[in-house]
């Protein structure tokens, strides 16, 4: 090594013990918890548990609004109570049960007028377009739906002609 590296070497030892000196006068200046007086820990704790009281009424709040939305939600999407059905009167009426899920799909595109899959992909919270796409197919195979293509998407809409002969249920959950 040339002197040159030795001295560059030194005093960069020398600048680091003054560092460490330094830090160590900072750290003797810090007071452990231990030794900080009783009135400012009580003091702390008295803070952290009112701070505590209010998060715990926010997320009281939080949840009461939840489980309100929940239940406009439940709201809107229940079958009407049989006292409230009304009956059509065609004689050639036909039952046809589909599942819970497909009456809400069903529901959801005659009450829009027109879906596509992404629109029942975010009503269903579902997380690809697959089973949107495979229900949607599906309830089309049977007659429920008709396919109509505009743009790059694919729109359902109801099929009046099924819907006037058909009474579709769900079966009891």
């Amino acid at each position: 090594m040339d002197s040159a590296s030795k001295d560059l070497v030194e005093e960069e030892i020398i600048r680091l013990k003054q560092e460490v000196k330094v830090l160590a006068e900072k750290a003797q200046k810090v007071q452990p918890v231990e030794k900080l007086p009783e009135e400012t820990v009580n003091s702390m704790l008295i803070r952290l548990l009112e701070e505590r009281e209010r998060t715990n009424k926010a997320l009281s709040g939080l949840m009461d609004k939840i489980i309100t939305l929940e239940q406009q939600f439940h709201e809107a999407f229940e079958m009407p109570a049989a006292a409230e059905v009304q009956m059509p009167q065609q004689q050639n009426l036909v039952e046809v049960p589909v599942s819970n899920l497909d009456g809400m799909i069903l529901d959801f595109v005659r009450t829009k007028g027109m879906a596509c899959a992404d629109d029942i992909k975010g009503f269903m919270k579902y997380r690809g377009r697959n089973a949107a796409c495979n229900r949607l197919s599906k309830l089309c195979a049977s007659g429920f739906l008709i396919k109509s293509q505009l743009g790059h998407r694919v729109y359902y809409r109801i099929d009046a002609g099924k819907a006037t002969k058909a009474l579709i249920i769900s079966p009891p959950q």
